[in-house]
């Protein structure tokens, strides 16, 4: 239960991808958390569940094409506006702002990173308020394609 809520407080871990940046199929993402401050939640609780989880997600090249943030959205609950989006030369930049059950007021998730067709690597602040109070969530994440299909 902890662990979901805490994957629920990190939203996205990661910048999403085009379909011609990130090759489609099964992949597998770690996100690592490094820190949380979030109201609500004691620091010996964010202890207990800071370090790796680890997920898996599969694909299409049309999935891809029509909603790349698919890739790495963690929360197929938030609803989020993406305000930047970069993916060039290796480099990823994405900015995109949440809310979902747990951030009702919303959280700015800013990403940076690095990829290859095949991986990418994040570093990732979420930041914003939770009951007026200051919240702020800091990850790093990769993830590597292990299948080309989704069977």
């Amino acid at each position: 239960m902890m662990r979901r809520m805490i994957a629920a407080i990190l939203l996205t871990s990661a910048a999403p991808a085009l379909a011609d940046g990130f090759a489609a199929g099964r992949w597998q993402h770690e996100t690592n958390t490094i820190s949380a401050d979030v109201p609500g939640i004691p620091q010996w609780v964010v202890k207990l569940f800071t370090g790796k989880q680890s997920r898996k997600s599969c694909h299409s090249a049309p999935q891809l094409a029509s909603h790349p943030e698919a890739l790495l959205t963690q929360d197929d609950a938030a609803v989020c506006k993406m305000r930047r989006f970069s993916m060039a030369d290796g480099k990823l930049i994405y900015d995109t702002f949440c809310v979902n059950k747990r951030f009702p007021e919303g959280l700015l998730v800013a990403s940076k990173g690095s990829y290859t067709p095949d991986s990418y690597t994040i570093n990732t602040l979420s930041t914003g308020t939770k009951e007026g109070q200051p919240v702020r969530i800091v990850t790093t994440g990769s993830g590597k394609r292990i299948a080309p299909t989704c069977k």
